[in-house]
């Protein structure tokens, strides 16, 4: 196994040694110091394997005869407590510096004790390491069964995410990975030392996208010196790759040293391991903190030569240009007038194309290069093409900038735009009222005020107050038609990036139909959703489709149009798979995942917020940042998953930048609901949707009330449930369907509190069927009924239906990944108890196949020739399954188990 200094290969092997549990493992590491002292590594090898003087104890200058004495002495040592079921496995760290005299024994001596089933890890720095592993391998090559090769990469700014995240218990942005993988190289142990320095933006506990948390400088790292023996032609490559950085073709490293007068070997740095091939054809160094080490130490003509020479060279016109530059910023040069205009191309270009991140990047740098005015004028430009494509976070760091220039309408669209993601909802209410209030002063003062108006209805979205939306929503629409009926060219070509009338007047819809819903203007959202559907039914893919969709998707989600919602999210989502988003795409994801949960797709209902959780704190779409941590807090209550649940919980609060609630405050009161249904807590149900707890919350639907019926009922409390379930029924069919349960399910729930328990069973089985339902019911919904009608069954003394139907309750609680209810429906079967059922769930692995085993009769020594282990071993394993399920025999496991 080989990797970079700092990549985690002496985590990887400790992590190794832990899961080697049926091997003898021999564990060292070579030192450096000791590369040049004959059989060094050797002596470590036999005291590690417990021969406590090691095996040079009387051995002067190493001779032939010694040598075999040396070799005799550690096959003695290595062969003892290893069998056919113990195997030998030796663990060589920092492999690079094994001396050459313990190489030559390690060659004689593992080669003889691989025939028996032997293994050896080598784990160190490359080209050393691979020539001691093929020397190893080739001295007996027929005694090997299997040869791995493992190399550990620098992490990519996702894979950081993700290590911050389980390692440090940190949810940061892709953004802010990026900028820590500039620093630490992807290295762990470099992020490591990033994040303990990191600190977080001045008053706040975490920054709300990440722009303000105040980063180290780069840490020393070893690679430093990589290059100081290079020879010149090693040199010349080595400097064009680092400063080129991502990969460069090999002839155009040549080209570019021909216009230098320079001669390059760009064959000689790859055999010495500073370049590396990358894309076929080209190279890159070896890592990017050595990349940036060389950049680094290029004088100012050095770099500039070097720019110049490749601007002219590469035949991507992106890096080409990016080249042209840097050489104009590293010369102090102002921004030309040609240079402006290939600015302006390639910005459009690339726009055009899909990709306004480039087009800012090209906007960002000729800024540097402009006079004041020109900077301002760029810097609004690509503040404007951020907030039109909603990837304004990434402008954020121009914001000081961007306010201290002098107003203009384009310029206070712009400062608009960007500053209200940051949260600061005063300001964003005040400033937009500010501009609304103006009189016309630009001849594009209506493509101006339809954007403006829009941006109002976003931003009295954020204040919770829904009041005046639809009376703004109303006010775009009529500018967006008269934009349309106008039909005048742009006089300022900054604005031609922004969404167009007709996808204005799509967004405006949608969020008509979620205003109207939010105020319970039932008459209103029927006209809304009736003009929506034909805007949609004529719009081609456009990011304002995808929110029009995501809109009407939440509607139906809401009112318990479970099937229609799906159908929306899906489009929505088919269209971000595109490339085509919109600035809902986190409630897209989060809502099409919470349907796919209350349809019992479990699996993809699971995956949807995992990949969603990568992109949430790098989205505009704020409020849905919190909700993708509560549905994983939903699905990990359902799954008995007591960590995750309280691990999602807190990221949720974490990670919430604004109070104001889009999803009916449903997602956190079903977190808290789940989790009180997984422990059995009738009364936490209560608790969590008393009046009290609800007061001043906006709910979307009625279905979160189904569980209080079902808390009342469970606690006995049958006229109290009968009432709430007597509201329910008005609503159902008016604004909307239950979705947590059935309505025949909650008609059984009262009937059981009122001590009626065949009136109960009835109600279940119904329910089982279906019978309230225009289609079979839902596989969640479905489950319950079956389970509490296996519940009735045996409280009847029907034991063997009532088992029958506990058990398809139980296979279908299983599909659903809902373990606490399992283990509650396999309880009532046979008196089993819950404890012991979720003692077998903590059960290890090698626990569970060993119980098994025991289940079907076998004794510790069969297990043992099976698996390949130790008699004692397999009784230890015993001991602690039946400490887990509080068992004391083996004829319990078995009976347990059947």
């Amino acid at each position: 196994m080989t990797g970079l200094p700092g990549v985690g290969k002496t985590t990887w092997l400790r992590q190794f040694e832990q899961a080697a549990d049926r091997f003898r493992v021999v564990s060292v590491s070579a030192d450096a110091f000791e590369a040049d002292f004959s059989f060094a590594l050797i002596d470590k090898v036999a005291r590690a394997a417990g021969e406590r003087a090691g095996v040079l104890a009387g051995v002067g200058e190493a001779t032939g005869l010694e040598f075999s004495g040396v070799v005799r002495s550690l096959l003695s040592v290595l062969s003892r407590g290893t069998s056919g079921t113990r195997r030998l496995l030796v663990v060589i760290d920092n492999a690079q510096w094994i001396d050459d005299k313990s190489l030559r024994a390690l060659r004689f001596v593992l080669g003889r004790l691989a025939f028996s089933g032997a293994g050896v890890v080598l784990s160190g720095h490359e080209p050393r390491t691979g020539e001691i592993a093929q020397e190893i391998f080739a001295a007996e090559p027929d005694a090997w069964a299997r040869r791995q090769q493992i190399e550990l990469a620098p992490l990519d700014a996702r894979a950081l995410r993700g290590y911050v995240s389980r390692v440090h218990g940190l949810e940061i942005s892709l953004r802010l990975a990026s900028r820590i993988r500039e620093l630490s190289g992807g290295l762990p142990l470099y992020i490591d030392a990033v994040i303990a320095a990191m600190e977080p933006a001045p008053g706040e506990t975490r920054s709300h996208w990440d722009s303000g948390v105040h980063l180290p400088a780069r840490p020393g790292q070893a690679f430093a010196q990589g290059s100081a023996d290079a020879t010149p032609a090693v040199r010349h490559a080595l400097e064009i790759a680092a400063l080129l950085r991502d990969g460069v073709c090999a002839r155009e490293v040549e080209a570019i040293a021909q216009c230098l007068g320079d001669t390059v070997d760009v064959e000689a740095a790859i055999a010495a391991g500073l370049l590396v091939r990358s894309a076929p054809g080209s190279v890159r160094p070896f890592h990017s903190l050595f990349a940036a080490d060389i950049a680094e130490g290029l004088d100012a003509q050095r770099r500039i030569a070097i720019l110049e020479a490749a601007s002219a060279q590469v035949s991507n016109p992106h890096r080409a240009l990016l080249c042209r530059l840097d050489a104009a910023t590293a010369r102090g040069d102002g921004l030309t007038a040609d240079l402006l205009q290939r600015v302006r191309a390639a910005a459009s270009a690339a726009e055009a194309s899909g990709d306004p991140g480039r087009a800012i990047i090209y906007l960002r740098r000729a800024a540097m290069l402009a006079d004041p005015a020109m900077r301002g004028e760029l810097i609004v430009e690509a503040c404007v093409l951020a907030g039109a494509n909603f990837i304004s976070p990434i402008v954020l760091d121009l914001l000081p900038e961007l306010e201290a220039l002098d107003p203009d309408p384009v310029r206070d669209l712009a400062l608009l735009q960007t500053r209200q993601i940051t949260g600061d909802v005063p300001w964003a209410l005040a400033f937009v009222h500010e501009l609304l209030a103006r009189e016309p002063q630009h001849p594009d003062d209506t493509v101006l005020r339809m954007h403006i108006t829009m941006m109002a209805v976003m931003v009295q979205l954020t204040t919770d107050d829904y009041t005046p939306v639809l009376g703004l929503l109303d006010d775009v629409r009529e500018l967006a038609h008269r934009v349309q009926d106008e039909a005048m060219p742009l006089s300022d070509a900054r604005l031609a990036v922004m969404p167009d009338a007709g996808q204005i007047l799509l967004r405006a819809t949608g969020l008509a139909v979620t205003a109207a819903a939010r105020v319970r203007d039932l008459e209103r959202v029927q006209r809304e959703v009736d003009a929506l559907s034909g805007l949609i039914a004529n719009a081609e893919a456009s990011p304002a489709l995808a929110d029009a969709l995501t809109c009407r998707g939440g509607v139906y989600a809401g009112i318990g149009a479970v099937q229609a919602a799906t159908a929306d999210l899906e489009a929505a989502n088919a269209l971000a798979a595109d490339g085509i988003v919109g600035w809902s795409l986190g409630h897209a994801r989060v809502l099409l995942a919470y349907c796919w949960w209350l349809a019992g797709r479990t699996s993809e209902a699971g995956s949807m917020p995992e990949g969603a959780a990568v992109g949430a704190l790098d989205s505009i779409d704020v409020s849905s940042r919190p909700l993708v941590f509560l549905l994983r807090a939903v699905l990990a209550a359902q799954a008995g998953d007591e960590d995750a649940y309280a691990e999602n919980r807190r990221i949720a609060r974490e990670v919430t930048v604004t109070d104001y609630d889009t999803f009916g405050a449903e997602l956190e009161l079903l977190a808290q609901v789940q989790h009180a249904r997984m422990h059995g807590d009738a009364q936490a149900v209560l608790d969590a949707l008393s009046p009290e707890a609800l007061q001043g919350r906006w709910l979307a639907g009625r279905s979160i009330f189904t569980y209080r019926v079902d808390a009342l009922a469970a606690l006995g409390r049958a006229e109290e449930a009968d009432r709430e379930l007597a509201e329910l029924h008005k609503h159902v069919g008016l604004d909307w369907s239950p979705i947590y349960g059935s309505m025949n399910w909650l008609e059984g729930r009262v009937a059981e509190a009122y001590d009626l328990p065949e009136r109960a069973l009835r109600a279940y089985r119904a329910a089982v069927r279906g019978a309230d339902d225009a289609g079979a019911p839902a596989p969640r919904v479905r489950a319950q009924a079956l389970s509490d009608a296996g519940r009735m069954q045996l409280s009847l003394g029907d034991a063997a239906g009532g088992a029958r139907t506990l058990r398809q309750a139980a296979e279908q609680f299983l599909t659903l990944g809902a373990r606490p209810a399992v283990r509650r429906a396999l309880a009532l079967i046979d008196d089993t108890d819950p404890a012991v059922l979720s003692g077998i769930e903590s059960l290890s692995t090698r626990e569970r196949e060993i119980a098994m085993l025991v289940a079907q009769g076998r004794t510790n020594a069969q297990i043992a020739q099976s698996l390949y282990l130790a008699t004692p071993t397999i009784a230890f394993h015993m001991r602690k399954v039946l400490a887990k399920l509080r068992l004391s025999s083996r004829r319990e496991l078995s009976s347990v188990l059947a």
